[in-house]
Order: structure tokens, then sequence, then C-alpha cells
């Protein structure tokens, strides 16, 4: 707590660490890693439905 009478004076902050600095920085390069590796590989396996899968009925009359 401080107290305005000690005349030791208030700490004073060194700052952010440096190590900190670094990890948010590569925290955020990898969440845009992701974020392009997703966007660029979401054309992978990806297959439209056939075009007759979509006359299919939903109330389980559907006999092959």
């Amino acid at each position: 707590m401080y107290d305005p009478t000690d005349e030791r004076g208030v700490p004073t902050s060194r700052g952010v660490p440096r190590v900190v600095f670094i990890a948010v920085i590569i925290g955020i390069m990898a969440i845009f890693a992701v974020g392009f590796d997703t966007i660029f590989l979401s054309w992978y396996g990806h297959e439209f439905p056939m075009q007759h899968a979509l006359r299919i009925p939903l109330n389980g009359s559907y006999k092959p």
C-alpha cells in the first residue's frame, strides 16, 4: 500500500518483460498462420452433393 509519508518512495515498474512481448508477437503470428492455413486449404476434400441427393424425403419414406 502506498504511504505518502514513507521516504523510500514508490517503486516504479520496469515495464513489460521482453519475453512477454516476444510471446505476444509469436502468438499473433500463429493466429494469422492458422487462419491463412484454414482458408487456403478449405478447398481440399470439399465435394458438393449430388443433384439427386437433395430430393431424398426426410420423413423416413425413402427406400433405395
